[in-house]
């Protein structure tokens, strides 16, 4: 008996091991499916979907990081044609539950924040709603640590749960085809370590964003998880931690669109490139996903889609080798191992257009590379059905196609012409006009002289009756200058609701153009009074500022004067009214915040009900001036306003632009991330 119970005991440890065996191995096994895809009714899907994001999920902590609404008007403007009805990419992120598992495992940045995808084509009545597993990222990113799986799987969690109750119904789940034999690309960047780390940083991230557009990148998105707003180190063992979004738009359309269009990979969209140093450390470690991965995972097989993937996964390492980048575990010849087939020819390019129009809005692509491979598509616009699409501020809803996109698309009510139409003509003689005015139906958004110094120019609108709110260096070498000013009448004329942006004008001294550049009051005037502009109470301000500053001119960017209460970028962009509300609560708790913030460079009280104050940026986005022109920075620093429980900005996609009259397409998108990390940092002051 002594024996068989041995023998038992023995049998039931064997088998104990093999359960535990068993069981170590199912938790370790590969992830079969990518992703749930919720199919919901077409109609109406776009802005419950935006909301969702843009609001509904800040409950759960959960923010929208860089959102990229629309892709396919893009790809129907840039290349003539499209066989999507919707695009959009839209990376989130829950800041609080990332950091301790990147504490852990930094390579989990290789898809968070990740993307929520939405699209819908052409020829379907239903849109597709979803995200990549968890589980699959895990698996993708090649993650084995037991409380990093579980403590991620757990996050992502909550937002399935509101997912699903949002649009749960239909789902349709995509399997995980196959795994890339080498699923990552790592790198190191050396660099001597002295007293002010941020110079370095500030250095690698302008050369790294400068070489990736020059190669035809986007950077698409950037976020900070080191940055924090409440004062707690979340990540106590770096010295830095931020993740750039990119984007190369033709590989994007190639893949996405046209013949045998893969949209559903747009589940990887866009590339997640993470960098971080650890503290105390001299090297930047950076690391990638490899596009290798989208191909295995959904089991692309066309050849020229492949070509196109093995390009970028070679490009990418050769682009950080040229930054200093030292490759780690064969990533190098990882990426010369996804080999496109021998055989295939390049498709012709699609032509681009001889000249690229000002101000066409998002998203745009830059030109095409010499040697880029592109699907071959109709050269000639491919007919395509008019989407009618409920325009925010544009009532009734337009009939717009989208597949041909006007520059400048902005749209009136043609029984309701602008109530200025009769105070709003141009002098009376075009001859006769002076700096400021209506000539040939246009207005200049901006008044320039010959460069004065700060303390002549401080006197001269002092001694003209104006009163000076701030006196902001807009760079660390206070070469730009940005004088924010007021007076009686801008201040009574901004005190009605959703306009008190009028009650203040900027000038901008600018020693590297040796000029001074005044926002013209008439031009700001027209824009943000909107109905109720009063041409006759503006005037007095553009006559005080002509005699205090005698000599000054009209810049070259103009507009259209009746036209600018419906400005915008173009068509899908934000309108005026079409405000972000940035922080709720009393005014008087709203002031409070302000107060204690080193960030507000100005407070102007309009009335008991309602205050205008002007932000600093964040060093990182205020630079954004520096790549669409400093000769335009007055529109720093970036105006708050605080009314009614509510604290608002203009969305940075309208104010940018109307402010940057002949801003390009290409410009605009050399700045994509810039409007979302205004946002953000408005944001901050009310937290």
């Amino acid at each position: 008996m002594k024996f068989k119970s041995n023998v038992l005991i023995s049998a039931l440890g064997i088998a104990a091991s093999l359960m535990i065996s068993t069981t170590t191995l199912f938790a370790a096994a590969p992830a079969s499916e990518l992703a749930d895809l919720y199919i919901v009714n077409g109609d109406g899907v776009e802005a419950k979907y935006n909301k969702f994001l843009e609001e509904k999920i800040k409950s759960i902590g959960f923010v929208l990081t860089d959102p990229h609404k629309r892709v396919n008007d893009g790809y129907a403007k840039k290349y003539g044609s499209t066989k999507l009805d919707l695009l959009s990419f839209m990376s989130v992120s829950n800041k609080e539950s990332m950091s301790p598992l990147l504490e852990i495992e930094p390579k989990l940045a290789g898809f968070n924040p990740f993307n929520m995808l939405i699209y819908k084509a052409l020829d379907e009545k239903e849109a597709h709603v979803g995200h990549i597993r968890p589980e699959a990222v895990l698996d993708i990113l090649d993650i084995k640590d037991e409380k990093v799986r579980s403590g991620y799987i757990k996050a992502i969690e909550p937002l399935d749960k509101m997912l699903k109750e949002e649009f749960g119904g239909e789902v349709k789940t995509l399997k995980l085809d196959a795994y890339s034999d080498t699923r990552m690309m790592e790198f190191e960047v050396p660099f001597e370590r002295g007293d002010d780390l941020d110079e370095f940083i500030d250095d690698f991230q302008e050369r790294f964003e400068a070489a990736f557009e020059e190669k035809k990148y986007i950077i698409a998105g950037f976020f900070n998880f080191k940055e924090s707003f409440d004062g707690v180190d979340r990540l106590p063992s770096y010295d830095a931690f931020w993740v750039y979004s990119l984007c190369h738009f033709k590989f994007s359309y190639s893949v996405f669109d046209g013949e045998g269009k893969r949209p559903e990979s747009g589940l990887f969209a866009p590339c997640s490139m993470y960098m971080y140093i650890k503290k105390d450390d001299n090297k930047l470690m950076v690391g990638m996903p490899r596009l290798d991965n989208w191909a295995k995972a959904i089991s692309i097989k066309d050849p020229k889609r492949l070509e196109l993937i093995a390009q970028l996964d070679k490009e990418i390492p050769e682009i950080m080798v040229s930054l200093g980048a030292k490759v780690l575990n064969g990533s190098s010849k990882n990426a010369a191992s996804t080999k496109a087939p021998e055989s295939t020819p390049a498709a012709e390019e699609t032509k681009p257009a001889a000249e690229e129009p000002k101000n066409e809005g998002e998203p745009a692509a830059a030109e095409p590379n010499d040697g880029d491979v592109i699907i071959e598509m109709p050269k000639v616009p491919a007919p395509v059905k008019p989407v009618k699409v409920s325009v925010i501020g544009g009532n009734p809803p337009v009939e717009e196609n989208h597949s041909h996109y006007k520059p400048r698309a902005i749209v009136n009510k043609p029984s309701q012409p602008p109530v200025s139409a009769s105070n709003s003509t141009s002098a009376a003689n075009d001859k006769d006009a002076k700096a400021g005015d209506v000539v040939s139906s246009r207005v200049s958004s901006y008044l320039r002289g010959k460069l004065q110094s700060i303390e002549e120019i401080k006197k001269a609108l002092e001694g003209a009756g104006f009163t000076i709110l701030a006196t902001n260096a807009l760079d660390k070498d206070g070469e730009l200058v940005s004088i924010v000013f007021s007076d009686a009448v801008l201040t009574k004329m901004a005190d009605k609701t959703n306009r008190g942006f009028a009650g203040s004008l900027r000038v901008l001294v600018n020693k590297k153009d040796n000029e001074i550049a005044f926002i013209n009051p008439l031009y700001m005037a027209r824009a943000f009074m909107q109905d109720e502009f009063d041409q006759k109470t503006v005037a007095p301000v553009l006559e005080k500022l002509r005699n205090a500053f005698p000599g000054l001119s009209n810049s070259d960017d103009m507009l259209k004067f009746n036209l600018l209460p419906k400005y915008r970028f173009m068509s899908g962009m934000p309108f005026y009214e079409d405000m972000i509300v940035v922080g709720k609560g009393k005014n008087e708790e709203l002031l409070a915040k302000v107060s204690k913030s080193a960030d507000v460079v100005f407070t102007q009280t309009l009335s008991a009900d309602r205050t205008l104050i002007g932000i600093n940026l964040s060093k990182r986005t205020a630079k954004f001036i520096k790549k669409i022109g400093v000769r335009n920075a007055a529109l720093l620093p970036y105006p708050i306003i605080i009314e009614n429980g509510e604290a608002k900005i203009l969305d940075p996609k309208y104010y940018i632009a109307l402010m940057y009259p002949d801003l390009k397409m290409s410009q605009f998108m050399t700045i994509s991330t810039v409007p979302g990390a205004i946002q953000v940092d408005c944001e901050s002051i009310f937290r």
